[in-house]
């Protein structure tokens, strides 16, 4: 637990709130009358108001991607062997498994799965029915 007074952790989970303009009315009033008094909570609030202005930045400006990125996923893609291709357990590329026969024990276990749940549902209302008489 952190030695700051209660007042001033309540306070900072509501800055984000309040840079964001989402935080309003006596709620706003409360915090502000606070961040008058309180320096740790004020330093809290400029790292808050950085912190939104270099999300903003970002959202102006997308970062761009490296150069020659494509070019080296098009080049891994279609070369060398599939264990040397990326890991994709669906492809079997990390097991060695072959796709099809994981198909069909997925389906053949979800066949028998459902099998054994019907043929307990059906067990558990003949019991009951038998119960009843």
């Amino acid at each position: 637990m952190t030695d700051e007074p209660r007042f001033c952790r309540e306070t900072q989970a509501q800055l984000p709130f309040l840079v964001s303009g989402e935080l309003t009315g006596w709620g706003a009033r409360v915090v502000r009358a606070h961040l008058k008094r309180c320096e740790d909570c004020r330093a809290e609030l400029a790292r808050q108001e950085q912190l939104t202005s270099a999300f903003a930045s970002l959202r102006d400006s997308p970062p761009a991607p490296p150069a020659g990125l494509l070019d080296n996923l098009l080049a891994r893609a279609h070369g060398g062997s599939i264990r040397e291709k990326a890991a994709v357990p669906a492809r079997g590329a990390v097991s060695g498994a072959r796709p099809a026969m994981s198909v069909a024990f997925l389906t053949v276990g979800a066949s028998a799965s459902t099998g054994v749940g019907y043929a307990v549902y059906k067990g558990a209302r003949w019991a009951l029915s038998r119960r009843g008489r």
